[in-house]
């Protein structure tokens, strides 16, 4: 997959996955406990398999894993009956914030000694 290609799909996974977090928080907030359970394991479902189905865009495995962790997320929120409010979409909104800044950090690159650059030149 080209970089570019690879950066598009990126942005892409990352708004459909703010897209189903802000939509999961929505959906508490108007539902019954009874439903907020079965939302919870729908959630799951959906958040978990679109990871895996997506793997190769994120930038390594530790990007990958914390996002798929982020289904216990779903798991536990459903395990509270009632919501009120909406902290939560600040929630989602900060998680957005601090992948989509990883994401762009540059990879940190092995420090190559003044010694070695001298030896091979």
């Amino acid at each position: 997959m080209t970089n570019v290609l690879r950066q598009a799909t990126w942005y892409l996974l990352s708004i459909y996955l703010l897209a189903v977090y802000l939509t999961f928080f929505y959906l508490l907030n108007a539902s019954d406990a009874e439903q907020i359970q079965r939302l919870g394991a729908a959630f799951s479902a959906i958040w978990l398999s679109s990871c895996f189905v997506f793997q190769n865009c994120f930038r390594n495995r530790f990007e990958f894993s914390i996002h798929a962790l982020l289904t216990l997320d779903f798991c536990f929120e459903s395990l509270v009956a009632n919501h009120a409010g909406y902290s939560f979409y600040y929630c989602a909104a900060g998680f957005w914030l601090v992948f989509l800044t990883y994401h762009h950090l540059p990879l940190r690159q092995p420090r190559v000694r003044p010694e070695e650059t001298m030896a091979t030149a």
